[in-house]
C-alpha cells in the first residue's frame, strides 16, 4: 500500500522520519514524506528533504497547550493545508499521520491538519497515535484532545502505546527517557513496514500466495475506531555459508516444525507483543500476515491460524496473505485487530483529564 507520510508535532516528525528511513528496499511502501511542527528549530533536527519541513504557528510553541496550538493551526489553516495536500501525491492509496498526543503541537494540530486534508484528496487518512507513558506528568489534557480531534477526523487510529512497547533487552535498565523513546520508534518502524509494505514486492521478490494488497488493508482498517498490531519475529534458519550457497543448500524444515512455529507465533502475537493493550474481542475486523523463507510458509498453519484469529475477536472478518523471503532468515507474523471502540488506556486518558459532566 503506498503511503504518503505525514509527521506532526516533534515525536510525530520523529516516527515519520524513521519509517522513511527504515522502509525495506524490496517492499517500498513510503511514496513521500513531511513533518509540520511548531518549532522551527526540532524541525531542522528531522531527517526529511527541507523542501518537506513545515513550520506554522510559531508564537504558540512556548505555550505547551494543545488548545493554543489547535488555534494557531486555525488560524494558518490555508498554509497548512496547502502544505500538506502538496505532499500527497495523486498516486497514493493513502495517508498515515503519524502523531504522539502527549505532545501540544500534534495534539492539537493533527486533526486540523487531517480536517483541512479531507476536503482536497478522497484516499483513507489513519493516525499512527503513539500514546504517552503513564510515568509522564502534564500530558493528558493534551492525549484527551488530540485522541478526540483524531477520532472526529480520521478513518483509524492504529495505537502505539508509549508505556506497553516492550524495550529491548540489550538496553540499560536505567537508560534515559529519550533512549526509550527511541527504542519506541524503532519498533514502530520495524512493525509497520509488516502492513503497509507486504502487498509491495519490488521488482525480483517473491511474491506471495495471498497478496496483502492496500484494498485488503482498507477494507481490514475500516472507517472508525482503534486498531492495534501484534507482531512477532523469529530466527528460522542460519545464515548459509559461502560452501552452501555454493552447493545451493537450503534448510527445510518437516511440516510439524514450521506448522509449531507458526502456531506460537500467532499466539505471541496476539497475546504476548502488541503496539498496544486492549480487549481483541471488540475487534470486527482483522487481518494476519505471515513473512519468511518459502519453505516455512506452512499453508495449513496459516489456514488454521487465521481460524484461531477469527476466534479471538469473536467473529467477523479476517483476512490474510503471505510474503515470501527468498533468502530470509527469520518468520515474522503480523495480527492487525481493528474496529474497536476507545481501549481501556484511551479511556483512561481521556476521563482523566475530562470534566465531571462530559462522556
Amino acid at each position: 500500500m503506498q503511503l504518503a507520510v505525514l509527521g506532526v508535532g516533534g515525536a510525530g516528525g520523529r516516527v515519520a522520519a524513521r519509517l522513511a528511513a527504515a522502509e525495506p528496499d524490496d517492499r517500498p511502501y513510503v511514496a513521500t514524506v513531511a513533518v509540520f511542527d511548531t518549532d522551527p528549530e526540532a524541525l531542522a533536527d528531522i531527517d526529511v528533504p527541507q523542501e518537506r519541513r513545515h513550520a506554522f504557528g510559531t508564537t504558540s510553541r512556548s505555550t505547551g497547550d494543545a488548545a493554543a496550538v489547535r488555534a494557531a493551526a486555525e488560524a494558518n489553516v490555508r498554509e497548512l493545508s496547502h502544505a500538506a495536500t502538496d505532499a500527497v501525491p495523486s498516486t497514493v492509496d493513502g495517508v498515515l499521520v503519524t502523531v504522539g498526543v502527549g505532545g501540544a503541537t500534534g495534539a492539537g494540530a493533527a486533526p486540523v491538519l487531517v480536517d483541512t486534508l479531507r476536503e482536497t484528496i478522497e484516499v483513507p487518512v489513519y493516525a499512527l497515535t503513539v500514546l504517552p507513558a503513564p510515568e509522564e506528568e502534564g500530558v493528558v489534557s493534551n492525549a484527551r484532545a488530540g485522541l478526540r480531534g483524531l477520532e472526529a477526523t480520521v478513518d483509524t487510529q492504529l495505537l502505539f502505546d508509549n508505556g506497553s512497547l516492550d524495550a529491548p533487552p540489550e538496553r540499560p535498565a536505567d537508560a534515559e527517557a529519550a533512549d526509550a523513546y527511541a527504542d519506541a520508534n524503532g519498533t514502530i518502524a520495524e512493525w509497520v513496514p509488516a502492513l503497509f509494505g507486504a502487498g509491495e514486492a519490488a521488482d525480483g521478490a517473491a511474491v506471495g500466495e495471498s497478496v496483502v494488497d492496500a484494498s485488503e488493508i482498507i477494507a481490514t482498517l475500516g472507517e472508525g475506531g482503534y486498531a492495534t498490531m501484534g507482531y512477532w519475529r523469529q530466527q528460522v534458519r542460519e545464515k548459509p555459508s559461502l560452501f552452501d550457497r555454493l552447493r545451493s543448500k537450503t534448510e527445510s524444515p518437516d511440516e510439524i516444525e514450521s506448522y509449531s512455529t507458526i502456531e506460537t507465533a500467532v499466539q505471541r502475537s496476539l497475546f504476548r507483543q502488541r503496539s498496544a493493550g486492549g480487549d481483541l474481542s471488540r475487534a470486527t475486523r482483522a487481518l494476519l500476515v505471515t513473512m519468511g523463507p518459502p519453505e516455512w510458509l506452512n499453508r495449513e498453519a496459516i489456514a488454521d491460524a487465521r481460524r484461531t484469529l477469527d476466534e479471538t475477536i469473536g467473529g467477523g472478518a479476517v483476512r490474510g496473505g503471505d510474503a515470501p523471503m527468498e533468502d530470509g532468515l527469520h518468520l515474522t507474523v503480523l495480527s492487525v485487530c481493528a474496529g474497536m471502540d476507545r481501549p481501556d488506556r484511551v479511556v483512561s486518558l481521556i476521563e482523566a483529564s475530562s470534566p465531571a459532566n462530559e462522556d
